[in-house]
């Protein structure tokens, strides 16, 4: 009888470890091939490894929770030429499990345990929290950013009232709906074609630069912030960009991230208007070198070129980028590149 390894894979660009969420076996179950077997956190993605041969389920070696590294064995697999599929169970194929209010389940019905969000750490004492295996991966990867990255950060404030008026007509006599997250993020493409070196990541102490621009969105999440990329932005219409919008935000909150999903981004943007908030120095998403920022647009009274008092709808936006590599002019530079496309140019974003 032939054993098989399962190794754990590496699943995004420079990934050394994970976390064991769940096994979906156990020792002695005969499976298929392609059946899910583990459930896996990685780099801010939780995703179900499916078994690669048919077999009976030999040794689960680690437990929900435990670290495992890049090619450890994860799963070992008796493969025989008698194993058939006749007796495999089917049970992995009933989504609709009972539901325990007081635990977490994935779409398998498969009991999670470790994943809400405030885990007690001892249960005599209810006021110490453990931090979940995302919030673990979460502060491993900013903390990295935080202390080897030299952040600097610029303010600007964007006028969006033209481009809300504009938005508000299509709407009304045309039908187009468009949200303006989208809209931010094909103006920031545009932006990167004029100032290519912030389209990049870090490399050895280089910049590598990026014909596509791969745009990440911070998503919220209950188990914590995901940042999945909209592959070539600068290909694409602004309603593609919006559907695929849609789309992953769907998948990240539902715990459905793909394996491509965060993998190749180039430069993130993270619209927080909906929540709130003036300014912030948000954290960048290494390696990539910069991150762009916009807030909750308030109306304000602002004096215009002919000395009059307007209201007008001034959207913050800040832009955190890699002292590294570019210098404050730098970033000014390009923050009022981006300032001038959403108030002058915000009619071809639409299209």
């Amino acid at each position: 009888m032939t054993k098989f390894e399962f190794l754990f894979p590496e699943l995004g660009e420079g990934l050394a470890e994970g976390y064991i969420v769940a096994y979906m076996v156990k020792e002695g179950d005969r499976v298929v091939e392609d059946q899910p077997l583990v459930e896996v956190q990685t780099d801010k993605v939780t995703t179900v490894l499916p078994s690669p041969v048919a077999g009976v389920i030999d040794i689960l070696p680690y437990n929900p929770g435990d670290v495992i590294c890049v090619n450890d064995i994860i799963i070992i697999i008796n493969q025989g030429e008698d194993e058939g599929a006749e007796d495999v169970s089917h049970g992995w194929l009933e989504l609709a499990a009972t539901k325990d209010k007081k635990h977490s389940w994935n779409e398998f019905g498969i009991n999670l345990g470790i994943y809400p969000n405030a885990v007690l750490d001892d249960p005599i004492d209810d006021s110490i929290i453990k931090m979940t295996s995302m919030r673990k991966e979460i502060a491993n990867i900013v903390t990295k950013s935080y202390k080897t990255i030299p952040h600097v950060t610029v303010f600007a404030e964007v006028d969006i009232t033209n481009l809300l008026s504009h938005k508000e007509n299509l709407k009304k006599h045309k039908g187009v709906n468009v949200s303006l997250t989208p809209i931010f993020v094909k103006a920031l493409s545009q932006t990167l074609k004029q100032h290519p070196m912030f389209n990049a990541n870090e490399h050895n102490g280089s910049l590598k630069l990026f014909p596509g621009h791969n745009i990440g969105i911070a998503v919220d999440t209950d188990e914590g912030v995901v940042i999945p990329n909209i592959k070539q932005v600068n290909e694409k219409s602004v309603h593609t960009v919006a559907d695929e919008i849609t789309e992953l935000v769907e998948r990240a909150r539902s715990k459905k991230m793909l394996f491509t999903d965060s993998r190749e981004g180039t430069i993130t943007i993270s619209n927080v208007g909906a929540i709130g908030g003036g300014y912030a120095t948000p954290i960048i998403f290494a390696p990539q070198v910069a991150i762009l920022a916009l807030y909750r647009a308030e109306k304000k009274a602002v004096v215009s070129e002919n000395d009059a008092i307007v209201v007008r709808k001034m959207l913050p936006i800040t832009l955190t980028f890699d002292h590294r590599f570019f210098d404050g002019a730098d970033g000014l530079r390009f923050i009022n590149t981006i300032k001038v496309h959403l108030e002058d140019h915000y009619e071809a974003y639409f299209h």
